[in-house]
């Protein structure tokens, strides 16, 4: 049996390029067109790579699967996930596209879907649920969402609002366990499957904290968390393009802060005016700065 993280495509490339001459024909006839070599038969892909049949079989036998069925699903799999990245597409560069265009157009896009999207009856029921909190505590994993929980923390402790980020599962779960009813979560999760994330929040939920979720619709997380903001962006074709949804993540974030905000009023105004009087003590351009840059 293979193991649970077996990585096929990368197994693959090793053997077009190191292994025995049959096998390497074999390999390179598959990533050259994967979709193809999940419905073939056994007799057209031995066709296409130039080899026998029993060839075929001995390879994939090889790889650790009982046999090429396996090896099909195995290989489907791969190319569910990650497809686009077997064999790149041209980047939209290399067809004459200009890149800074591109960036712009796409976070353009990500920002409209979420505007679009939102709830604004959601978003306020959210904002008013941080400003009653004594202790916020955002979360986010990986990429854009451990960015999107850390931004969320600067947005808020300048407003007055004791926040504090964490990306680390770990701690995520052991915050949670110190929660009460007084504690609010904003979960971030593009997905909404990451299980230290979600068991943090369904950790915290039991000790009566309010939690909060800007993720996937019908996603795991959606289902633990109290509130959803849920969203979706499409991440497009282009595997060269950086992911689009950090801006629409950012965006949210700053509905959130700037509902927040405008619901404390003349305080988080107080506060925001000592840091940028703070500021002018330090930089001859603070007027035309932004607050805590």
């Amino acid at each position: 049996m293979t193991a649970p993280h077996f990585d096929i495509v990368a197994r693959l490339r090793e053997i077009a390029d190191t292994g025995h001459r049959s096998d390497q024909r074999v390999a390179a006839a598959i990533l050259s067109d994967a979709d193809f070599a999940t419905h073939a038969s056994i007799e057209r892909l031995a066709e296409k790579a130039g080899v026998s049949e029993p060839t075929i079989t001995r390879f994939c036998r090889m790889l650790g699967f009982e046999g090429t069925r396996e090896f099909k699903v195995k290989l489907a799999q791969s190319l569910a996930v990650a497809g686009r990245f077997i064999i790149a597409a041209p980047s939209q560069e290399a067809m004459g596209n200009d890149v800074p265009s591109i960036i712009a157009h796409s976070a353009a896009a990500a920002i409209d879907t979420v505007t679009k999207q939102i709830d604004r009856r959601d978003l306020d029921r959210a904002a008013a649920t941080v400003v009653g909190a004594k202790m916020v505590r955002a979360y986010g994993s990986g990429g854009a969402s451990s960015m999107a929980a850390t931004e969320l923390e600067n947005r808020l402790f300048r407003l007055g609002v004791l926040a504090s980020s964490h990306i680390d599962g770990e701690m995520q779960q052991m915050t949670a366990a110190t929660s009460n009813k007084d504690t609010v979560i904003v979960a971030y999760s593009l997905s909404g499957e990451i299980k230290p994330l979600i068991e943090a929040v369904t950790i915290a939920g039991r000790y009566g904290a309010k939690t909060i979720a800007f993720t996937a619709p019908r996603s795991s997380l959606a289902l633990a968390a109290q509130l959803v903001l849920p969203f979706h962006i499409d991440e497009g074709i282009d595997v060269y393009r950086p992911s689009p949804a950090r801006y629409a993540l950012l965006a949210l974030t700053d509905m959130l802060a700037m509902t927040v905000a405008q619901k404390i009023g003349a305080p988080a105004v107080e506060r925001m005016r000592r840091i940028k009087n703070l500021q002018g003590m330090h930089k001859s351009d603070a007027p035309n700065l932004p607050l805590g840059d």
